[in-house]
C-alpha cells in the first residue's frame, strides 16, 4: 500500500494468525475478482479487519495504482469522509466544490483497491461515498469491514462466523480431539507466545475447550482471555468466567439467540481484563481512550495526568498497559507512539463516560492540541519546518477530534478558531484546503464576535478561498479581517491581512493593487523588526507580481532577499517559492538553463513538504523551459503536470499568464514533435504518479542552485 504509515498487513498490535480464517480470506479474494464491492461483516471481535487486510495485502499485485487503507474508527464526523479518504491517496484536497466530485474525479482513471475499514458508525456516509465512487471509478474496487452492510447495489456480502467450538468440551478425551478445534488452536499458538512454557496438553486440553466454548469462538476474546495466562492458570480462568454474572452478562445462550450476545461476551472480557489492571492503569486505560488516534508519551502527561495520576507515573503506567496487551507501541514520525486497539478504544470510552470525566478530558484534549498547533505554527517558521510538517500529520486524527469538540460544545468556536488559525500553515502549506475551509466556514459562522483569533481565521480562510478560486468572498473576508484587525489595534494580524489581501489581488490580475497591499505588509514587517513565515512568502509573491508587470530586477532581489533570511530563519516553503520565481525570471530572460536548475531546486523542497502545488509547478516550469532544448521531454512533463492538475482542480488555477505560457508551450512541443509523438509522449508523462513524475523531472541532472 503506498504512502507511509498506510501499508497493508496486521492491524496494529495485532497478530498475524489466521488461524480458521483460510476459508473467508479465500472466499473474499474470489469476491474481489468478481464484485467491485465486498463487505466483510460479522459480530465484534470476530476478525472482520485482519480478514479483510489478509486479503487487500494477497489481490495487491492486481492493483497497479496501488491498495489504500482508511482507518474510519478514527473518525467521527462522516462529512469529513471524503476529505480523508483523499488525504490517505496522497491527493489534493483543493476543491471548491464537494470534494466527494473531486475524488470520484481522482479515482476514474485508476485501477486501484480501496479498503474502507470499520465503517459501522458511518454506514451512510460510506454507502454514499461508495455509491458515488462506483459510478465514477469503472476500475474501482472497495473493499468494507462493517458490522453493518452497507445496503448498496452490487455489494457482495462475505460473512465472519465465530470460530468452530467444542460442542461437548467436557467429553473430549485427548488433546489430539482438542486441537482440532479451530479455536482451541487459536487459544494454544496464542498461549505459547505470551506465556512461554506454556502449552495445550493432555492435562489441561478439557479446560482449554471449555474455556473456548465459554467464549462462544470470539477470535478476540480468545486472544484477550490468552494472555491472562502470564498470571494465571487455566483452572483460575475458568474460575473467572464463573463470575460473570456478577458482570450483569449471562452464560453463552442458547443458539437460536447466540449471534445477538456475541457483544456481551466482549465486554465480560474487557471488564475482567480491566479487573486485572491496578486502579491507576484502569485510568489510564480511560482516559487515553480520549485520544482518536495513536499518541505519545508527552501528550499521555499532558492530557491524562492530574493530581491523582501524576505525571510521573504515566510512563510506568503506559509500560504495564503494554505488557497487559491494552496499549500497543509503535515508532511514527521519529517518536514513540502508543495506541488502544479499536475494540479496546470503545470499551474505554464507554467506561469513560460512566465515569464523569468525559466533558473534562474532552477539554484537556482540545487545550493539549490547541497548544501544539501554536507550537507547530512556531516551530514551523524555523529549521524544523520538515519535522513539524511530519509532526502534524501524525497528529491530524487528534487535532480534527479537537476542532470537532469546539464546533459541537456551546461557546467553544472562538477557541475553536484559534486552533483552526495556528494550523494555517497545515491548510495552506499541507494540502489539507478543502477541509481547512470546511473548519473555518463553520467556526466564523458561529464566533461572530470581533476578536484576534476571527481576525486571524478570516485571513486564513481568505488565504485557502483564493487557492481555491474563490477570490471574491476571499476579498470579502480580507476586507473585514483588516477593518477588525485595526480597529482592536492587532498589527500582526493587520500585517498578515495585507500579505494575503496582495495575493489575493495578484491572483485576479490586478497587479497594482497587489503590489501596494504588499510593500504596506513588507513596511509593517520592517517596522516591527521581525519577520514572520507570512510576511516572509510575500516576497515571492510580490516579487511574482512585478516579474509579470516587466521588472525583472526587482523580482530577481525581491526573491534572492528571501533566500538570504535562510541563514538566520531557514524557511524551507517560502524559500522554495523564491526559488521558483527566480526560475520564472531565468525563462523570462530567455536562461531555460537557469530556469530548469531553479525548478528543480525548488522540486526538491516541494517534495520534502509534501506541497502539490509547489510540485506541480515545478514540473510546469520544467516542461516550459524544455521546449526549446527536449521537445519529448517537455511533452512528457506536460503530460504529468495535466495529471497533477486534475487532482488540484482547474490547472494553473485559471491565472491567464500562466496559461497562456502553457498553452504556447504545449502548441510550439506538438508542432516540433508533430501530433501523433506529442500525443505518445503526453499520455507517457500523464501515467506517471506522483513519485514517478517528480523522478523523471529530477533525472536530467543533479545541479543545483548555491
Amino acid at each position: 500500500m503506498r504512502g507511509a504509515g498506510r501499508q497493508t498487513g496486521n492491524l496494529l498490535g495485532e497478530t498475524s494468525s489466521f488461524v480458521g480464517r483460510q476459508h473467508e480470506v479465500a472466499e473474499s479474494e474470489r469476491a474481489l475478482s468478481r464484485a467491485r464491492l465486498v463487505t466483510i461483516t460479522g459480530p465484534p471481535g470476530v476478525g472482520k479487519s485482519r480478514v479483510g487486510l489478509r486479503v487487500a495485502a494477497q489481490v495487491r499485485r492486481r492493483f497497479p495504482d496501488g491498495v489504500w487503507l482508511v482507518r474510519l474508527a478514527e473518525l467521527d464526523d462522516g462529512a469529513l469522509l471524503p476529505h480523508t479518504v483523499l488525504g490517505i491517496l496522497g491527493a489534493g484536497d483543493w476543491s471548491l466544490g464537494r470534494p466527494i466530485d473531486a475524488l470520484s474525479e481522482y479515482l476514474a482513471p485508476r485501477r486501484l483497491l480501496l479498503v474502507l475499514d470499520n465503517c459501522e458508525h458511518l454506514v451512510q456516509d460510506c454507502a454514499d461515498l461508495v455509491n458515488a465512487l462506483l459510478r465514477k471509478a469503472p476500475r474501482l474496487r472497495i473493499l468494507i469491514t462493517s458490522r453493518q452492510v452497507l445496503g448498496c447495489d452490487g455489494e457482495h456480502v462475505v460473512t465472519i462466523p465465530p470460530l468452530p467450538v467444542p460442542e461437548h468440551p467436557a467429553e473430549l478425551l485427548s488433546m489430539e480431539a482438542a486441537r482440532d478445534w479451530a479455536s482451541v488452536e487459536l487459544f494454544a499458538e496464542r498461549a505459547a507466545e505470551l506465556a512461554p512454557g506454556f502449552a495445550v496438553d493432555v492435562a489441561n486440553c478439557r479446560a482449554v475447550a471449555e474455556i473456548c466454548g465459554r467464549l462462544e469462538g470470539l477470535p478476540l476474546a480468545i486472544e484477550l482471555v490468552a494472555k491472562w495466562l502470564r498470571t494465571m492458570s487455566v483452572e483460575e480462568i475458568i474460575a473467572a468466567l464463573d463470575e460473570w454474572p456478577a458482570t450483569g452478562v449471562t452464560r453463552p445462550p442458547e443458539p437460536d439467540v447466540r449471534v445477538g450476545c456475541h457483544h456481551e461476551t466482549l465486554r465480560a472480557i474487557f471488564d475482567w481484563s480491566f479487573e486485572l489492571c491496578s486502579p491507576a492503569e484502569r485510568r489510564l486505560w480511560v482516559r487515553s481512550s480520549v485520544f482518536a488516534a495513536d499518541f505519545d508519551l508527552e501528550t499521555a502527561e499532558a492530557v491524562c495526568a492530574d493530581e491523582v495520576l501524576l505525571p510521573e507515573d504515566v510512563l510506568e503506567l503506559v509500560v504495564g498497559l503494554v505488557d497487559k496487551s491494552i496499549l500497543s507501541r509503535q515508532d511514527r514520525a521519529g517518536r514513540t507512539r502508543f495506541r488502544l486497539l479499536d475494540p479496546t478504544r470503545q470499551y474505554g470510552r464507554q467506561r469513560f463516560h460512566e465515569s464523569g470525566e468525559g466533558d473534562l478530558l474532552r477539554r484537556r484534549h482540545r487545550d493539549h492540541y490547541r497548544r501544539l498547533a501554536e507550537r507547530a505554527e512556531a516551530k514551523w517558521f524555523g529549521p524544523e519546518q520538515v519535522a513539524w510538517n511530519e509532526r502534524v500529520d501524525s497528529e491530524h486524527a487528534n487535532l480534527r477530534m479537537a476542532l470537532e469538540f469546539c464546533l459541537a460544545e456551546p461557546g467553544e468556536a472562538r477557541t475553536g478558531l484559534r486552533l483552526a488559525g495556528a494550523l494555517w500553515f497545515c491548510w495552506v502549506g499541507g494540502g489539507r484546503v478543502a477541509e481547512g475551509r470546511y473548519w473555518l466556514d463553520h467556526l466564523l459562522a458561529r464566533a461572530t464576535e470581533p476578536s484576534e483569533e476571527r481576525a486571524k481565521a478570516l485571513w486564513t480562510n481568505a488565504w485557502i478561498a483564493t487557492i481555491q478560486g474563490d477570490v471574491g468572498p476571499a476579498l470579502a473576508m480580507l476586507e473585514e479581517c483588516r477593518d477588525l484587525a485595526r480597529r482592536i489595534g492587532d498589527e500582526a494580524e493587520l500585517t498578515s491581512a495585507l500579505c494575503v489581501s496582495g495575493y489575493a489581488e495578484h491572483m485576479r490580475e490586478n497587479p497594482q493593487r497587489a503590489v501596494a497591499y504588499l510593500e504596506e505588509a513588507l513596511a509593517r514587517e520592517k517596522a516591527g523588526g521581525r519577520p514572520s513565515a507570512v510576511t516572509v512568502v510575500s516576497r515571492p509573491i510580490l516579487a511574482s507580481t512585478v516579474l509579470l508587470l516587466g521588472d525583472c530586477e526587482r523580482a530577481r532581489d525581491l526573491c534572492e532577499e528571501c533566500l538570504a533570511m535562510r541563514d538566520q530563519y531557514s524557511v524551507p516553503w517560502s524559500s522554495s517559492w523564491a526559488l521558483w520565481v527566480l526560475g520564472a525570471v531565468a525563462w523570462t530572460e530567455g536562461d531555460t538553463r537557469q530556469a530548469s536548475a531553479y525548478a528543480r531546486e525548488c522540486l526538491r523542497i516541494k517534495q520534502q513538504l509534501n506541497d502539490l502545488v509547489g510540485v506541480v509547478l515545478s514540473i510546469e516550469l520544467l516542461a516550459w523551459s524544455a521546449v526549446g532544448q527536449d521537445a519529448e521531454s517537455a511533452a512528457r512533463l506536460l503530460g504529468a503536470s495535466h495529471t497533477l492538475w486534475r487532482e488540484i482542480g482547474q490547472p494553473l488555477f485559471g491565472f491567464a499568464p500562466y496559461v497562456a505560457r502553457h498553452r504556447a508551450s504545449e502548441e510550439q512541443v506538438r508542432k516540433a514533435l508533430g501530433p501523433q509523438a506529442f500525443d505518445a509522449a503526453f499520455e507517457d508523462g500523464n501515467n506517471l504518479t506522483h513519485h514517478q513524475a517528480i523522478s523523471y523531472a529530477l533525472r536530467e541532472s543533479d545541479d543545483r542552485v548555491s
